[in-house]
């Protein structure tokens, strides 16, 4: 027997692409509600347009604090409260191991 339960709203950050894209569409598909955020909130609006009613879409830069207490108020303000959050932004480092010396991890 599988276990289902329901996680009702999400915030899921860095919706543009890849995992957070995924992680929105799947959240939506089971019948929750989510706030799919991206820099640029442009960027999300094909989930949006795929579940209006169960979709936000809210312009997030997860490292400015007006940032996050915009996206925060406007979560509020559609659904009232935030049930959980999916905190997917980020920031890939890519380059060797070696090269990172000089980046302070202490290689």
């Amino acid at each position: 027997r599988q276990f289902q339960y329901h996680l009702n709203i999400l915030l899921i950050t860095g919706c543009s692409s890849g995992i957070g894209k995924g992680i929105a569409k799947a959240v939506l598909e089971s019948g929750d509600q989510a706030i799919v955020t991206a820099r640029n909130k442009d960027k999300v609006t094909d989930i949006v347009e795929a579940y209006p009613e169960t979709a936000l879409a809210v312009s997030l830069d997860v490292c400015s604090q007006d940032s996050i207490k915009n996206a925060v108020k406007e979560a509020y303000d559609k659904f009232g409260t935030i049930d959980v959050l999916v905190n997917n932004a980020g920031y890939g480092y890519r380059q060797d191991s070696f090269s990172r010396r000089n980046h302070g991890y202490g290689l």
